[in-house]
């Protein structure tokens, strides 16, 4: 008997179904590892994008950062007086600048007289000393031997390479200028209205990771405030040690100098070891001794700010390690010259705070103590 033609086709009906859906059912596993390269390619265009833009425009971001390292010092001064005073934040702010602005005046004003004209005597006694100096070094057996395995010509031209990077000076006063103005209206808008920007900053953070992420940036901010104020402690403390012992040892010009080296001061390690360059150039045109008179002065004062000063700053802020803070140094100031090595070391403080929180502590998961090192 044969079969009917309803059985004859209901086989072959169904097929083109299960072929259609095998044909255009987009397989998802092979798809998966697609879409995350595919991602993951992404998002290290836009690091490296980010990274190509920061390294060309490092020394306009050195004073963008300078400006926000400012403000914020501003602004928890303000708030401290604010919660002393019971002062509105504005009116607080407004009397922090006032103070600040009243300080540098009438410390100008007072030393006016002497600290300008040691200055002025100091630009020309310098360039003298150094040239006295050469004469001495050029007359005696030691320095003739020396100079025999050192190029004359470079050695002529390395007294003015050095006073450059001593005393830092601008090739274009312009630029300077201009500079300096960015970094104090940064610093005053940032001040002003730190939690508008701060908002700014956290609204680019997921909601569940906003409260974590403005711990992470609060405590970044604290370690640069402290920092900064550690930095105008040893500064001043230094800077008065300096003269003090130079005013002792006979030296001359000692209030310019001491001055010199509290600005110095700024720079952990090479700051230190820069100011007492043209002292000791000084010091040497004078007497021999005398120049090993100061410079043994200069240890002490780096034994102390190494010892005493630092200990007690670092009670409230990161600690940074030398070698890593020399290291940031030198590379920023292979990057952006002056400005570079001026602000790496806050810059250092605030990354070792997110490198902490961020990667060790939140990726790691390690919120304990660190590990034994293994060389110790």
């Amino acid at each position: 008997m044969a079969p009917s033609s309803k059985s004859r086709f209901a086989a072959p009906a169904a097929m083109p179904t299960a072929s259609k859906r095998q044909i255009w059912r987009p397989d998802m596993r092979r798809l998966a590892p697609e879409a995350s390269v595919a991602r993951a390619l992404t998002n290290l265009a836009l690091v490296a994008l980010a990274v190509l833009f920061l390294w060309l425009t490092v020394k306009v971001d050195l004073v963008i950062f300078a400006g926000v390292l400012f403000g914020i010092c501003l602004r928890r001064a303000a708030d401290g007086l604010s919660r002393l005073t019971r002062l509105p934040a504005g009116w607080a702010l407004l009397v922090v600048v006032l103070l600040i602005v009243g300080f540098f005046a009438s410390g100008g004003w007072f030393f006016s007289q002497s600290i300008v004209e040691q200055i002025n005597q100091l630009s020309v006694q310098l360039p003298a000393a150094a040239v006295k100096v050469g004469h001495m070094i050029t007359g005696s057996h030691l320095g003739r031997t020396v100079l025999q395995h050192i190029d004359a010509g470079r050695l002529q031209t390395s007294p003015a390479s050095m006073l450059q990077s001593v005393f830092g000076v601008a090739a274009n006063l312009v630029e300077v200028v201009g500079g300096f103005v960015v970094v104090v209206f940064v610093a005053l808008y940032v001040a002003a209205e730190t939690g508008r920007y701060a908002r700014g900053l956290l609204s680019l953070v997921a909601p569940a990771r906003r409260p974590r992420a403005a711990e992470i940036l609060h405590e970044a901010a604290s370690a640069m405030c402290y920092w900064m104020l550690g930095r105008l402690f040893s500064m001043t403390v230094l800077g008065m040690m300096v003269a003090l012992g130079l005013w002792l040892l006979g030296v001359p010009l000692p209030l310019a100098l001491g001055f010199l080296a509290g600005i110095m001061i700024f720079v952990p390690y090479i700051g230190s070891i820069a100011a007492a360059i043209p002292t000791v150039v000084i010091a040497a045109s004078l007497d021999l001794m005398l120049a090993v008179y100061v410079v043994a002065l200069y240890i002490g004062v780096h034994l102390v700010e190494g010892y005493i000063l630092v200990p007690l700053v670092q009670r409230r802020v990161v600690h940074l390690p030398p070698a890593l803070t020399l290291s940031a140094q030198i590379i920023l100031m292979v990057l952006a010259g002056f400005l570079g090595l001026l602000f790496a070391t806050p810059l250092v403080a605030a990354a070792l705070v997110m490198i902490r929180m961020i990667y060790v502590e939140d990726v790691l998961g390690d919120r304990g103590s660190a590990p034994a090192a293994p060389f110790e």
